[in-house]
């Protein structure tokens, strides 16, 4: 069967590279280790493959296979160390270093504060300090989530993601209809916050409102960069919500919450959680937020009994456990990663 000049050209170039990496290995052979170096090199190839991915010139291949190597040492070293109740994963994010990682998939903090004062009471919802409700909760089991989507590397959308995701939730809960939700409308004509450089959920729910509704995606289809308002499509409604709540700090009222709808979170996303592959995760991490997340259930591991939040992410299925996130519960008040400091959820 004939390559087109396109995979043609590809296999070529990967050809290439590996005839390099081979060379390398070599003449590592003489100082031991060279055996080390073609099996990474193997998995590397193997990599490459999957995920399609390809380097303009032969240095920064190199350069990224040994991002690739460490990163591969450290998560092999990290799901070595035992007693964990999680474990990590090659991803689509193993040629990333950290910073590149943050850089490119999370924002550069989170624009918390912007909501207004005692929106708590706008929609006569109360907290209680007592928990009472099920003990597990998976929104996914109603069918009131839709499909992981994906924000890419270009665009640090996650606050439309989740704005969109919680409103596709209560519609849904509150008229037995799920449907899919644009974001690229928020990014493109949200005022209120930056389109693929920062923004905030509880804006998005603000802009919704004055705007009368969302469209669906597939209306006006995600593109990862912000354009100019398309005011007709923005005027076809398929969702609208009239109100959205703040939920006071602390993981008894998250679970409060999450126990009638899915809720938008914040979180700090970095170190081991980029290469997340699935458990209760545990692992270190603060609460300088740079991420927003759905909280769209909670429950406890069946092998550990670990209690958690389940927690969609906007990522692609390559991620985590297919999209999805177990986070540690009944941590700390704050939550893991901060995920229970700033939290709200739209009012249909």
């Amino acid at each position: 069967m004939a390559l087109s000049s396109g995979s043609a050209s590809w296999l070529l170039a990967l050809i290439l590279f590996a005839c390099g990496l081979i060379m390398s290995a070599a003449a590592g052979d003489a100082g031991g280790g060279g055996g080390d170096d073609r099996l990474m090199m193997g998995r590397f190839l193997r990599w490459l493959a999957e995920y399609n991915r390809s380097y303009p010139t032969a240095e920064e291949r190199q350069r990224r296979f040994q991002v690739y190597r460490r990163n591969i040492e450290h998560i092999e070293a990290t799901n070595r160390a035992g007693n964990l109740t999680y474990t990590l994963g090659e991803n689509q994010f193993a040629d990333l270093t950290e910073q590149e990682f943050l850089d490119l998939y999370t924002m550069k903090g989170m624009p918390t504060g912007s909501a207004d004062a005692g929106r708590e009471q706008a929609a006569n919802v109360s907290f209680s300090a007592v928990v009472d409700g099920p003990t597990s909760v998976d929104w996914r089991a109603q069918g009131a989530v839709t499909p992981i989507k994906n924000q890419g590397p270009s665009c640090s959308s996650c606050w439309a993601f989740v704005t969109a995701a919680t409103i596709e939730s209560i519609t849904k809960i509150r008229t037995g209809k799920l449907v899919s939700l644009s974001e690229q409308e928020l990014i493109d004509c949200d005022p209120y916050d930056g389109g693929c450089n920062l923004g905030y959920f509880v804006n998005g729910y603000r802009w919704v409102i004055e705007n009368g509704g969302l469209t669906t995606d597939g209306s006006y289809p995600y593109q990862a960069r912000r354009y100019a308002c398309n005011h007709n499509k923005a005027a076809q409604h398929a969702a609208q919500i009239s109100d959205y709540v703040k939920v006071p700090a602390g993981e008894g009222q998250l679970q409060q919450a999450v126990a009638k709808q899915p809720v938008a979170a914040a979180i700090e996303m970095g170190g081991s959680l980029q290469f997340y592959k699935g458990g209760v995760f545990s692992g270190q991490c603060g609460t300088r937020m740079n991420h927003a997340i759905t909280v769209v259930g909670y429950g406890a591991d069946a092998n550990t009994g670990l209690k958690y939040w389940l927690v969609k992410n906007s990522w692609g299925q390559s991620w985590g456990e297919r999209g999805y996130l177990r986070m540690r519960r009944d941590f700390t008040h704050s939550g893991l990663c901060g995920i229970a400091l700033d939290l709200a959820y739209p009012v249909v």
